[in-house]
């Protein structure tokens, strides 16, 4: 379990850990260790990819392409890197 005095959390606009007891916009998190929080963008990628795999995952995209939304799915690149 995290302690929320000493949680860490990953800046999404600075691309950098920080250290806070609570969370703030832009923030993502609470994790137990800076690694963890380190490794956020790629974690939360393979979370997304996997869903986006899933039956209900095609379902709301088949939705979207129904309703002419535009998708890019281009998950490959998620640090701005």
């Amino acid at each position: 379990m995290v302690n929320d005095k000493e949680s860490y959390w990953y800046d999404v606009a600075t691309g950098s850990v920080v250290r806070g007891p609570e969370r703030k916009d832009g923030w993502l998190g609470p994790f137990g260790t800076a690694e963890e929080a380190e490794e956020a963008p790629a974690t939360f990628i393979a979370h997304a990819q996997a869903w986006l795999s899933s039956e209900e995952g095609q379902r709301y995209l088949a939705m979207a392409e129904e309703g002419g939304e535009e998708l890019n799915l281009d998950l490959d690149n998620g640090t701005g890197a």
